[in-house]
């Protein structure tokens, strides 16, 4: 029978070969211009760390704001720490990126005496929008009432500025830096393609066919794994909690809302589920369910992320599943999760950090 993890039609309909013309869009081997990557279906990355670097350092210097209180200006980029990259994976461009970059800037008060200072950004990621940066600015020498206020300029104004300039950024990494990662095709997939199924015409709801019962839980079992992955915990952590990252390596449907009390949802509304206890790059508890069992029952998985000789060493304890659906679950865990994490992130792979 099915493990039910990804949807399923029937019992081993992975072992059935579709006709040639039919099938899932994505296994369709179309025409290619350059005869690579084949529907833009594999996952594809370009590393943007250096291109970035000197776009930021393009517009963040000379950048000059003023005020009745005097005037200032970024002069230089000390320094940019950090790394980004552009994905494609199913022809869906992902960004990740995470920079630290510091900067020195230069004034004056409304008198016409000198003013210089510091940023730091300490935030620039994926994860917020460019509104959310924080700008960090510092005086490096003793601070007055009439620098201070030339400070507040930079504060506020120059924060602004530097928030838009990150923006445009962020812009033209998704539109111009990554614009070759989605390969053309001769012809659209679609257009090669009979219809799936013939549209169905309108009915009364009651037509509809009715759900399965749900499964009686009857006994219970327990699910336990261990698994090594060739990568920091907290990367592990972060891909089993990012919204994105489980969309790529499970390639289906998932919401998840990270937090205490947060409800999650995986493969397409198959998996549902709260998160009980987060502790960053070491923990998760989660109750946790298949959606055809009795309503209400939940099972309880601890995941614990440890680090050993550069590796993360994860172990899964899983109890409260039926019976009947244990080994469902096991190797939905193992094939499903953490081997896909492991293909498409490199996981699998000594990598130095």
């Amino acid at each position: 029978r099915s493990l039910g993890w990804p949807p399923v039609a029937a019992p081993h309909t992975f072992l059935v070969m579709a006709k040639w013309g039919e099938g899932d869009p994505r296994w369709i081997v179309e025409q290619r211009t350059d005869g690579t990557n084949v529907n833009n279906w594999h996952w594809t990355e370009k590393n943007a760390t250096e291109w970035s670097k000197n776009r930021l350092k393009e517009l963040l210097v000379n950048l000059g704001f003023e005020s009745e209180h005097g005037q200032c200006r970024t002069t230089e980029v000390t320094s940019i720490e950090g790394e980004a990259s552009a994905n494609n994976r199913k022809a869906k461009l992902i960004f990740f990126y995470e920079f630290v970059i510091n900067l020195k800037w230069k004034g004056e008060t409304a008198d016409g005496t000198a003013v210089s200072g510091t940023i730091e950004i300490p935030n620039v990621s994926e994860e917020n929008d460019s509104s959310e940066i924080e700008v960090s600015v510092k005086l490096t020498e003793k601070e007055d009432a009439a620098k201070g206020k030339v400070k507040d300029l930079m504060r506020t104004k120059g924060a602004e500025g530097i928030r838009a300039q990150i923006g445009r950024w962020i812009k033209d990494l998704r539109t111009e830096y990554a614009k070759d990662l989605i390969l053309p095709v001769e012809k659209p997939v679609a257009a090669q393609l009979p219809p799936l199924a013939p549209q169905p015409s309108a009915a009364p709801a009651k037509t509809a066919s009715a759900p399965s019962a749900p499964k009686p839980v009857t006994a219970v079992g327990t699910v336990d794994l261990a698994d090594t992955f060739k990568c920091r915990p907290e990367d592990v952590f972060q891909c089993l909690m990012d919204e994105g990252r489980v969309r790529v390596y499970t390639q289906s449907d998932a919401k998840i809302d990270a937090k205490v009390g947060g409800a999650f949802t995986l493969f397409g509304g198959n998996v549902t589920g709260v998160f009980r206890e987060l502790v960053p790059h070491e923990r998760i508890v989660m109750a946790w369910r298949f959606k055809d069992w009795t309503e209400g029952h939940f099972s309880t998985v601890v995941i614990a992320l440890s680090s050993a000789e550069g590796e993360t060493k994860l172990a899964l304890h899983q109890t409260d599943v039926p019976i009947a659906d244990v080994e469902r679950a096991r190797e939905g865990w193992r094939l499903h999760q953490f081997e896909r994490l492991k293909m498409v992130f490199g996981f699998g792979t000594s990598l130095p950090f």
